[in-house]
């Protein structure tokens, strides 16, 4: 004889299947819920990262603004290549002396560079004979390049436009530089290469480019600092630009025997003056920094003219009647 459970229990045995039925479907839901929100997530992550790593590499200020008359009708265009090949676009300025001034721009402008009143300066300058470089950094202006490397590569730049000066006849004593922010920190990142080179003037260095960098992404483009690493990583892995290589800090006392003039506004928020404070201190004990009481960032020569004028061309001066 077969015999059956009781019609309670058979119903509550049919109830608990259907409740743990009902769990198991609650969990599989939640987690496909769970799993498209990780996905998003991370595609925004990384595709923002990945964005704003292109972005910020991509080549700058390819118009020149201004007419090189500007600045003086004795010119001619010049084209030369950095050390590691990339071909530069410039002007030369000529004058009757034999002392040539290569600036060298910083981040964002091309070789005209009117943030910091370049066109003033080298006008100036000619006015006082000397011979003036000013030429485009790769991925700017006119010349090649199709990436900024933040001061990782770009002294390749400052090497080939040294050399191109010595070509056109100009003795390295008779050679200065005068460079400003991200400019400044291409030129320490091949200082040991530049020994022979008789001045340089460094406007506004930072000891740690990445570190300015990565503050400079949050506080003028809120991109929270979760974000940089992997921006940073982009940049190596995809367009081959590691910023993290550019610290000045680590190079300035590769030439030993170099004094330097540091520039430098006490007001700057994106290169605090702390940087040319560190720079100074590994330098050479000869070396000088001038602070600029009432400018930001670069304005040195825009904040108190008179100020650069006493400092710079005193130093230049100085400089390039040495043998070095």
């Amino acid at each position: 004889m077969v015999t059956f459970g009781q019609p309670s229990n058979y119903i509550g045995w049919c109830e608990s299947f259907r409740s743990l039925k009902i769990k198991v479907v609650g969990k599989t839901k939640g987690g496909k819920i769970f799993l498209i929100i990780f996905i998003i997530a991370a595609l925004f992550y990384f595709g923002l990262s990945f964005y704003v790593a292109n972005a910020m590499t991509s080549p700058m200020a390819r118009h020149i603004e201004i007419s090189p008359e500007v600045i003086s009708k004795n010119y001619e265009d010049v084209n030369f290549q950095a050390s590691d090949g990339v071909n530069l676009k410039g002007w030369l300025f000529h004058s009757s002396g034999k002392k040539l001034i290569i600036m060298v721009g910083g981040l964002l402008p091309n070789r005209a560079n009117v943030e910091y009143l370049t066109p003033m300066i080298a006008k100036e300058l000619i006015e006082a004979n000397y011979n003036i470089l000013l030429y485009d950094t790769r991925a700017h202006g006119l010349s090649e390049g199709d990436r900024v490397g933040y001061g990782s590569v770009e002294g390749n730049d400052v090497v080939g436009a040294v050399r191109f000066t010595k070509a056109k006849g100009f003795e390295p004593k008779n050679i200065g530089i005068i460079a400003d922010s991200t400019g400044a920190i291409s030129t320490l990142m091949v200082i040991d290469q530049l020994k022979d080179v008789g001045a340089i003037v460094l406007d506004t260095p930072a000891a740690d480019f990445q570190k300015i960098v990565s503050n400079r992404l949050w506080v003028e483009k809120k991109i929270p600092p979760f974000f940089h690493p992997t921006i940073f990583f982009f940049n190596r892995v995809f367009f081959n630009i590691d910023i993290g290589t550019a610290k000045p800090i680590e190079r300035v006392g590769l030439d030993p025997e170099r004094k330097f003039l540091f520039l430098h506004a006490a007001k700057d928020e994106t290169t605090p003056l702390n940087n040319s404070q560190e720079l100074l201190a590994a330098a050479n004990k000869e070396s000088r920094l001038v602070v600029f009481d009432n400018g930001s960032h670069i304005e040195t020569y825009k904040s108190d003219p008179d100020l650069y004028r006493k400092e710079v061309y005193s130093f230049l001066e100085t400089e390039l009647t040495k043998d070095r």
